[in-house]
């Protein structure tokens, strides 16, 4: 593994990656979500009619806010890991760098035999599935954060089931908007997220696949 990948700089993007995620949501939602939500919103509420299925009030939510939030990390996060797996593309095709890609501990493949190899590949393996913990338990938490929200509301539209009966239905239906828009957002992100994650497993096992090939077939 080279150099510049290291457990200190893998934490440290992390957080940096984080705090960079909700800067960037955060100026999203006050630039224009919010203010387009809550023009939309007042409409309907002013003309007592269903909020109309904007993109700007399916997202006004903070469920939803949220998962976008752990959406674009899981993308920085992946992408990061997507140009390590480069680097590694990039010192095999270096043959005199290529055992880089296994350890720094060794750099004469000379000291180096058949089942020696097979153990370092296996390590590399067993490092690619830690790498992508991360972005599957992101995949997980997103869906779940969607069906809180999904509870929140339909408990809110319950709560105002009065006001329905009395014929003011603004409440109801805002509520339930947010049961379903925020399920809606989730799925979405979590199907992306899981493209995302499938796209860099594929890069690892054909890096795996060339390892194989270029230090256990002689």
């Amino acid at each position: 593994m080279n150099q510049f990948i290291n457990k200190q700089n893998t934490t440290l993007f992390l957080i940096i990656s984080f705090f960079v995620s909700i800067l960037i949501i955060q100026v999203f939602y006050l630039a224009l979500i919010n203010p387009l939500a809550f023009e939309y919103m007042s409409y309907a509420q002013q003309n007592n009619i269903s909020p109309p299925r904007h993109f700007s009030v399916v997202l006004k939510d903070p469920e939803q806010k949220i998962c976008l939030i752990l959406f674009l990390w899981s993308l920085l996060v992946g992408i990061f890991y997507s140009m390590v797996l480069n680097n590694d593309y990039f010192l095999l095709e270096k043959d005199e760098n290529s055992l880089s890609v296994l350890t720094d501990d060794l750099t004469d493949s000379s000291d180096v035999n058949n089942d020696l190899y097979k153990v370092l590949i296996e390590n590399k393996f067993d490092l690619f599935q830690l790498d992508l913990t991360f972005i599957k338990y992101i995949s997980w938490a997103i869906p779940s954060i969607g069906f809180i929200g999904t509870v929140r509301g339909i408990g809110d539209a319950l709560s105002k089931a009065a006001e329905a009966i009395d014929g003011d239905i603004t409440g109801m239906t805002s509520s339930l908007g947010v049961a379903f828009n925020s399920t809606f957002v989730a799925l979405i992100l979590s199907i992306l997220i899981m493209l995302f994650i499938t796209r860099i497993e594929h890069k690892q096992d054909s890096l795996i696949i060339l390892l194989r090939s270029k230090f256990l077939i002689k």
